[in-house]
């Protein structure tokens, strides 16, 4: 482990905030000064509200430490959080305040939503940031300077980070603690938070096995669970379209419609979450990984690796494996 000085993080909750943008992230710096060391962090809660109250969007009332200007000592990191109506707050003495604040840190973090308050102090211009999906496109039509990518986890340019939502801000969190710590460290609370993997920022909001569960068209949901069980198989546009009793040309024009993209790319997403899972909680080796996911060898699996989480098979393994 690293040895590093306490980190001073304020997170600033502007209300109305989902409250779990908000305590996800808490939770992690808790669990990083019980498990790693007692002095790991010190965590200060800060608003904007005057009477320092922070309401839930779902009704669960909380009270900062803190008013945002009275944060005076030295911050480390900075965490946003506000909920979906905050995020038209345009309050002018805040908007400097995170401006200059963002100069003086060493980073700062927005959890979902929160990317439109760093948008409207300008400090997202010209710089690659992400938001929960439902948003991204409001968010791009309002700051067309920021370079708005809808699909990742979280995303990193210098030493401002933005987040999709909801759990992304607990992926966010573990992101920073692997930075002060390691990622033993970082696996070490992901694990007494019981979370089934610690995500990497490249990794997609959207999940392949979750789309099966879209599908209207009882052909193509049958044949989405048909395609998890024989991932090891040779699964041709053929193949699949008379697994779905329809032409190829039929085919291919529903399940686009059905899932919005098309059978092969829907296919290397089941084939990359599936060698994810045998990487994360299995011994098998590399090649053995391939073949039981269907890539067919190490390249081809290392090549969808890169391209849909930008890391290599073995890189993912040392990193987000669940420690022994």
């Amino acid at each position: 482990m690293k040895r590093t000085s306490r980190r001073r993080v304020a997170v600033l909750a502007v209300p109305p905030v989902e409250e779990l943008d908000l305590i996800g992230p808490l939770e992690v710096f808790a669990t990083a000064n019980r498990l790693i060391a007692r002095d790991a962090y010190r965590v200060e809660l800060a608003t904007n509200a005057r009477d320092r109250g922070i309401e839930g969007a779902s009704g669960l009332p909380l009270r900062a430490h803190h008013h945002y200007s009275d944060l005076s000592a030295r911050i480390d990191s900075l965490v946003v959080v506000c909920g979906v109506d905050a995020r038209h707050t345009r309050e002018p003495a805040l908007l400097r305040w995170l401006a200059r604040e963002t100069g003086r840190v060493r980073r700062v973090g927005a959890v979902c939503v929160g990317a439109f308050l760093l948008a409207e102090a300008g400090l997202l211009d010209r710089r690659r940031a992400t938001v929960h999906w439902k948003y991204a496109q409001e968010l791009a039509a309002r700051f067309p300077r920021v370079h708005v990518d809808p699909n990742p986890i979280w995303v990193r340019d210098g030493s401002i980070y933005t987040s999709a939502g909801f759990s992304a801000g607990i992926d966010l969190a573990l992101a920073w603690v692997e930075e002060d710590f390691g990622a033993a460290a970082a696996l070490k609370v992901a694990r007494e938070l019981v979370l089934f993997i610690r995500r990497p920022g490249g990794q997609d909001q959207f999940s392949a096995t979750l789309a099966a569960q879209a599908a209207h068209t009882r052909a193509i949901h049958e044949l989405q669970i048909w395609m998890m069980e024989h991932l090891d198989e040779r699964l041709s546009m053929e193949t699949l379209a008379d697994r779905a009793a329809m032409s190829p040309r039929n085919f291919l024009r529903a399940f686009k419609r059905e899932l919005g993209t098309t059978p092969s790319r829907y296919l290397q997403q089941l084939r990359v979450e599936a060698a994810r899972r045998l990487l994360e909680q299995s011994e098998k080796g590399l090649a053995q990984i391939a073949s039981a996911s269907g890539f067919g060898c190490q390249d081809s699996m290392r090549r969808a690796f890169l391209a849909a989480l930008g890391t290599t098979p073995g890189q993912f393994r040392r990193h987000f494996q669940r420690a022994r």
